[in-house]
């Protein structure tokens, strides 16, 4: 039910009144009620623009959390597909190399037997599609 403000039932109430004494109604009464028009199209034109502008934030917010989950899945790819690299590598596989991604970048953690098994850890990450940067943080420890 809609909400009639005390203009617009003044406005209603006069004008039912004139037409039940058939009445012309004096030129007040016809201002009166074209200003509560006047309002309530007001009304109804700041209603539909704040509307169309609540239903543009919702989807921009849609969008954005979608983009995100999307690069989460993108990321967690990339670090699957680096981790399945390694394991199929002789100088890699068995090692505990940690590979974190976050919006494609690749930060490499943890402890390797050479210098060469270092430098071929990053690279091998760098090879991934979608990989935009390596940090190799890797250290190297000589295992007996």
């Amino acid at each position: 039910m809609k909400h009639v403000s005390g203009f617009a039932a003044i406005a209603l109430a006069s004008s039912l009144a004139l037409l039940a004494t058939g009445c012309k109604p004096t030129p007040e009464d016809q201002a009166l009620n074209d200003a509560s028009q006047a309002t309530n199209g007001e009304k109804t034109d700041n209603a539909v623009g704040s509307a169309k502008q609540d239903a543009r934030n919702l989807g921009d917010t849609l969008k954005q959390k979608a983009d995100q989950a999307g690069q989460a899945i993108d990321d967690t790819a990339i670090t699957t597909a680096i981790k399945s690299k390694y394991l199929a590598d002789d100088t890699l596989k068995g090692l505990n190399i940690s590979v974190e991604t976050e919006h494609g970048v690749v930060t490499l953690t943890g402890a390797v037997r050479s210098d060469d098994a270092k430098a071929l850890a990053a690279k091998i990450a760098e090879g991934v599609d979608g990989v935009a940067s390596v940090n190799n943080q890797l250290t190297v420890r000589r295992m007996g």
